[in-house]
């Protein structure tokens, strides 16, 4: 048992997170998407692990420091668990980022990531409107022949 003028430990724990990476609507895996899972504090917010989701648009399992699980049992205020951002990044789509992620000692979690494609911008340049839209201008003549 803890000395009681100690405080307790508040790290020796390992929690498993894996990043589902997809896309539209979560129905279709992104492969070669860049996960990026860094400590959710100013002192500790370096990049921790660096992962690219394979064809099914999982990550590897990893494994992150957590406060151990008999902690939550325990009076006071100990968090039982531990707080990390994650990055997700992937040519033609808008960046992720998610704050504050929970790991939990001997759980596996899985935090979704539903990637946005970026707009084509394709048509934008070419639109050129039929009429003149300016009801002031002599020239104007509204939509449906009024």
């Amino acid at each position: 048992m803890n000395n009681p003028s100690q405080a307790p430990q508040t790290n020796g724990g390992t929690g498993y997170l894996i990043i589902k990476v997809s896309t539209a609507r979560g129905a279709i895996p992104l492969e070669g998407a860049s996960v990026n899972i860094r400590g959710a504090t100013p002192e500790n917010s370096d990049i921790i692990y660096s992962l690219v989701s394979n064809a099914d648009g999982l990550t590897p399992k990893i494994a992150l420091p957590t406060p151990l699980r008999y902690l939550s049992e325990s009076p006071g205020n100990i968090i039982p668990y531990a707080l990390y951002n994650i990055d997700v990044f992937n040519d033609g789509y808008q960046d992720l980022s998610f704050t504050n992620v929970a790991v939990f000692d001997s759980i596996t979690s899985l935090q979704p990531a539903v990637m946005i494609p970026l707009p084509d911008n394709e048509y934008t340049d070419s639109f050129t409107p039929k009429q003149d839209m300016n009801p002031d201008d002599s020239n104007y003549r509204p939509m449906g022949g009024e």
